[in-house]
């Protein structure tokens, strides 16, 4: 993996280029804009199993009804 330290940010961040896309450089871990969303909507506090349920129900949790139905069903702490 191509790794570089970002001269403006100081962050470390890795090449990322899917097959048939430019490439990108991207930090490690969430961006800065999706931590506090995800700290906001109380999915920072999930496990890594309660993580991939998450992801196995990207194409219901698309609608938000099905998004405030697993948040209140995990009783996840929101702002």
């Amino acid at each position: 993996m191509k790794t570089r330290k970002n001269p403006l940010t100081g962050k470390e961040e890795y090449w990322n280029q899917p097959p048939g896309l430019p490439g990108i450089w991207m930090t490690l871990g969430y961006c800065d804009r999706c931590s506090p969303f995800l700290e906001c909507l109380g999915f920072d506090a999930l496990s890594e199993e309660e993580w991939q349920e998450v992801e196995n129900l990207v194409a219901e949790t698309n609608r938000i009804e099905a998004a405030h139905k697993f948040s209140t069903d995990k009783k996840l702490k929101r702002c």
